[in-house]
């Protein structure tokens, strides 16, 4: 049975799960609308379940009931959750009995999660998209979601994404296909996590973690009216994580709100960083900010575009937003000096080089349970390789056969690549400090999204660098498309990013609401 085909009867397996424990909640909601969750962030929830409002398991059942009868349904299906966890209602149950008991344990005690696929969960398959891999369950917890998991979440299921995160203007996958905009469906959903922020939008979740690349978690949050948190490199724990390129990859989470946002992140590093108490306590009148506006002309924009004619609505809406900012403490300074040249040839990316091998080291070193019947074909159960899954991948043809051809890790090359995005990352810190710039802010994305594309304008500024960014959405278009601004710090300055992105939603309090399921 396919991880597709087993979907279709989870709801009825949970709904008897909690039967037999015994768990019965205290509103008992007979239907979905009796218990409305699109929209809620995790605070919102925290808050329901400790006034005895909602119990998990009420939470729990009325995500899974919405999975099952809006992600795959109508003409044009979101297609945003691939696997739902048929534990889920169980463990609810269990959570709900230990509040009762008084035992709480952690800031997420009873609050569903989705993590994006290529996260690994003991629960659930780590497939990075790919139908072949639909069978490869890790044995143990990576580390996010072992932090999680101690705070009291649940693990409600796994995300569509670009398969192997390559791709970071739309959502494809072998295994789950497309994931559709949830404000239009015939556009793009953005990638690599689209999945993962059309179900936060959608209300399968209140939250829902994300990997970024290059835009992969801030360009689905824009594309969505969502916050979308990555943190600097090597804050968050990658172990677990199903790579694309190791110098560049973070775990970020996209929600609602940047509170939501910031605690989720710091309970996914164990709270090693404590980044919201750190936010609260920034002094924003010494904080100096730089507006970049240069990405609402960046090079590579199609002319043709019909786009084009949102530019000047999302640029009024980004000026007025940023002036909205500045009454709120941080200073507005130029930057002249961090132009597009800059950004581009200054601050590279790692050339993705290491992606096949970087794939085979994760598939051959982490342990992994094979279910056979979930399997799309068979594979080697040890020292499996990315070729044995290339068979049916939604990757082109070209980037599968580079991907193969790359030489294996080290190798001068790379070392080289590597050596030159390292020393980007000195001069933008170098930049920043001699201007006595503490935050950088542009355009999320200069345009809307479209059938073929959802991108990102800068995102190198922070994925190339190992800065941290946060998504805000500030504003939608005439057609009801939203759009949002990046805020950017030099790497390790999450704190100061978060405090400022936590202003700027503030000062906007733009209601960007995604269209109510039917």
């Amino acid at each position: 049975m396919s991880i597709k085909d087993r979907r279709g009867v989870l709801v009825l397996i949970t709904a008897l799960t909690l039967s037999a424990v015994g768990c019965q909640s205290n509103s008992t909601p007979d239907n979905e609308s009796e218990l409305p969750l699109q929209g809620l962030g995790v605070d919102d929830l925290r808050s329901r379940l400790e006034s005895g409002q909602y119990t998990s398991a009420d939470i729990t059942r009325t995500y899974l009931d919405r999975i099952e009868k809006y992600d795959d349904s109508g003409p044009t299906p979101l297609h945003a959750v691939v696997d739902v966890n048929a534990d889920a209602l169980a463990e609810a149950s269990t959570l709900d009995d230990e509040r009762a008991a008084g035992t709480i344990r952690g800031p997420l005690h009873g609050i569903p999660v989705l993590i994006k696929s290529n996260i690994g969960s003991s629960e659930l398959a780590a497939t990075a998209g790919n139908v072949n891999l639909s069978s490869f369950r890790p044995v143990e917890d990576s580390p996010v979601v072992r932090n999680l998991r101690e705070s009291g979440a649940i693990i409600l299921g796994t995300t569509n994404m670009s398969e192997f995160a390559w791709h970071g203007t739309f959502t494809k996958s072998s295994l789950e296909g497309t994931t559709a905009n949830i404000f239009d469906r015939e556009f793009s959903a953005s990638g690599s996590s689209g999945g993962s922020a059309v179900a936060v939008a959608a209300g399968f979740a209140p939250i829902a973690l994300g990997t970024d690349t290059c835009g992969s978690v801030v360009g689905p949050a824009a594309h969505a009216g969502l916050v979308g948190f990555r943190p600097s490199h090597d804050a968050i724990s990658r172990d677990g994580v199903v790579p694309l390129s190791l110098s560049q990859d973070v775990v970020g989470p996209i929600g609602h709100s940047v509170a939501d946002a910031a605690a989720v992140a710091d309970l996914t590093s164990g709270n090693d960083n404590g980044w919201s108490d750190s936010a609260a306590a920034v002094d924003l009148t010494s904080v100096t900010a730089a507006y970049l506006t240069w990405p609402f002309d960046a090079r590579g924009a199609d002319p043709d575009s019909p786009d084009q004619a949102v530019r000047p609505q999302i640029r009024s809406g980004s000026d007025a937003a940023v002036e909205a900012l500045a009454q709120s403490g941080p200073q507005l300074v130029e930057l002249p000096e961090l132009n597009e040249e800059f950004a581009t040839d200054v601050l590279t990316d790692s050339g993705y080089k290491d992606a096949r091998p970087s794939i085979d080291q994760f598939l051959s070193s982490t342990d992994a349970a094979y279910d056979p019947e979930v399997a799309a074909r068979a594979l080697p159960s040890d020292a499996l390789t990315f070729e044995d899954v290339t068979e049916g991948s939604a990757l082109e043809a070209d980037t599968i056969t580079e991907w193969l051809e790359a030489p294996s890790l080290p190798n001068p090359a790379q070392d080289a690549t590597l050596a030159k995005q390292q020393a980007g990352t000195q001069a933008l810190t170098d930049l920043m400090a001699a201007q006595n710039v503490d935050i950088l802010i542009y355009p999320t994305t200069p345009e809307t999204a479209s059938e073929e594309w959802a991108g990102t304008a800068a995102c190198g500024i922070s994925a190339n660098t190992g800065a941290p960014s946060v998504q805000i959405p500030i504003g939608s278009t005439t057609s009801g498309l939203p759009f949002g601004l990046t805020v950017a710090a030099a790497p390790g300055q999450d704190a100061v990013a978060l405090a400022v992105a936590a202003a700027l939603e503030a000062s906007v309090d733009a209601d960007i609401s995604a269209p109510a399921l039917p």
